[in-house]
């Protein structure tokens, strides 16, 4: 009899969860973390390999969404096991030569504090910072972004744990998000050590003007030794400042990154709430830029 039940079970769950893969339309490749959203501020990513899971009873439009690819929207009654996703075309901005050398500049982090001096970011959310620049560097392009990463403090005993993140850039109106105009690919790292990452930006042509932009550290969830993400809430520790600069103006935010209406606050207010102190910090990166 119990068996009858587990096996009950288990048809029950195949019948009503279905494995997806989403392939690329031209060369028919696998498309790893593509963001999935599902109804109202849920949602979920592909894995390593592609592939997420759907509930067939949900009566939900699904919204695709990957930089690179055009959006699609798909009710979870029409899915089959596959879903393709068709890369959208890019238009080449005109190359305008200039005579004489490129100038850079490397902007150093800001100096770190010893007291929280990072703050962990949990799994489908991201903190956010609008960076304006000063007149001096307006106008200027972004040719490498670096980023430091704390050790977590709590459960050292998983020291081979991986967790997955990309660096978004978004284009800013009236200090708020517009429009995505950068997705790096994703880095995954050991949480339980320190970390540093550089981003090359040399070839994108992320203009850094006086409106300003945003940098983005996406949390994706941590992953297993199959590839797969985590349901449990995971977490990396950016760097944080509370030290200005004068090259940019910072203000830094935590975004959720299924919540549609694109809700931003402020970290400094999280400080507050969770810790009645006023603290203001800012998230600290290194930043190399020409003109």
């Amino acid at each position: 009899m119990k068996y009858i039940f587990l096996l009950f079970l288990a048809i029950f769950f195949k019948t009503h969860s279905q494995n997806v893969l989403v392939l690329d339309s031209i060369n028919k490749k696998p498309i790893p973390f593509v963001t999935i959203f599902i109804g109202n501020n849920k949602g979920t990513y592909t894995n390593e390999f592609g592939y997420f899971n759907v509930d067939r009873k949900l009566n939900d439009t699904l919204l695709l969404s990957h930089i690179g690819y055009n959006d699609l929207h798909i009710k979870v009654s029409e899915i089959k096991d596959t879903i393709i996703l068709s890369p959208n075309a890019i238009i080449l901005k005109e190359v305008i030569i200039i005579k004489g050398k490129q100038q850079s500049k490397f902007i150093d982090f800001p100096k770190r504090n010893s007291s929280y001096g990072s703050w962990p970011i949990t799994s489908m959310s991201e903190i956010v910072t609008l960076v304006t620049p000063n007149k001096k560097n307006e106008n200027s392009k972004i040719q490498k972004l670096e980023f430091n990463f704390l050790k977590k403090k709590f459960n050292e005993f998983e020291n081979n744990l991986k967790t997955a993140f990309r660096i978004n850039i978004y284009s800013t109106k009236n200090n708020e998000i517009e429009d995505t105009i950068y997705s790096s690919d994703v880095f995954i790292i050991n949480s339980y050590l320190k970390e540093k990452i550089e981003l090359d930006l040399s070839n994108e042509e992320v203009e850094f003007n006086r409106k300003g932009i945003f940098i983005g550290i996406e949390v994706i969830g941590d992953i297993d030794s199959n590839g797969n993400l985590s349901k449990k809430k995971s977490s990396i520790r950016p760097a944080l400042s509370s030290n200005s600069i004068e090259d940019y103006k910072a203000t830094t935010f935590l975004k959720y990154t299924f919540d549609k209406k694109l809700k931003l606050k402020p970290i400094n207010e999280i400080f507050s709430e969770k810790l009645n102190i006023k603290i203001d910090r800012n998230l600290s990166f290194g930043m190399t830029i020409s003109k």
